[in-house]
């Protein structure tokens, strides 16, 4: 289908535009090609602007997994209308989610830990702050998600939770005890 000729002039297409409804303007811009009618596109934002009409997009959650709390309880339909409920979800996604961030920082650690057939104190000493960072990592992804204000209390209350399991585990037992060996140890380097 060939386009008619008020469509190839530019001035005459925004006279066009200016003609329009609202809601015939909104169509045009939710249905024009930006890339491929740029000069188009372009027409249908300078008349929008005109006008002060600002488009209602809709809220895509999911749309390439952004790291955002509140959106993510606002997408899960009754949830986002009651006020509670939504403050309660949020509450336990926000533990939840700093609990598993700091268990997965954690990991590393612990398998390093483990996998060390001798743990000397300075190694032992590198791996308590790569913990301490995990528990610190944990917490700062959640702020960094969404949980700001004082639902920063409850990421860290989360975070704490994974790094106090972690304190229980073999690993860290042996990081403690790797911590109280002499320094001088086996060697002839010692004094």
């Amino acid at each position: 289908m060939i386009a008619p000729p008020w469509w190839f002039d530019l001035k005459q297409y925004a006279e066009r535009l200016q003609r329009c409804s609202d809601e015939e303007l909104l169509d045009i811009y939710f249905h024009i090609h930006p890339i491929r009618y740029q000069a188009h596109y372009l027409c249908v934002l300078r008349e929008l602007r005109r006008r002060g009409v600002k488009p209602q997009i809709a809220r895509r959650p999911f749309a390439g997994v952004r790291w955002d709390l509140p959106q993510w309880v606002g997408a899960l339909g009754w949830l986002g209308r009651s006020q509670v409920a939504s403050r309660l979800m949020f509450g336990l996604l926000t533990l939840l989610l700093s609990a598993v961030l700091t268990m997965l920082s954690l990991t590393p650690v612990g398998l390093a830990t483990l996998l060390i057939r001798y743990l000397d104190p300075f190694t032992a000493l590198a791996l308590m702050m790569g913990a301490v960072w995990a528990w610190g990592l944990g917490v700062w992804l959640t702020y960094r998600a969404g949980a700001r204000g004082g639902w920063t209390l409850v990421a860290v209350i989360g975070s704490s939770a994974a790094f106090w399991a972690f304190l229980w585990t073999r690993a860290f037992a042996r990081i403690v005890d790797a911590l109280h060996q002499p320094l001088g140890g086996g060697g002839g380097w010692g004094f």
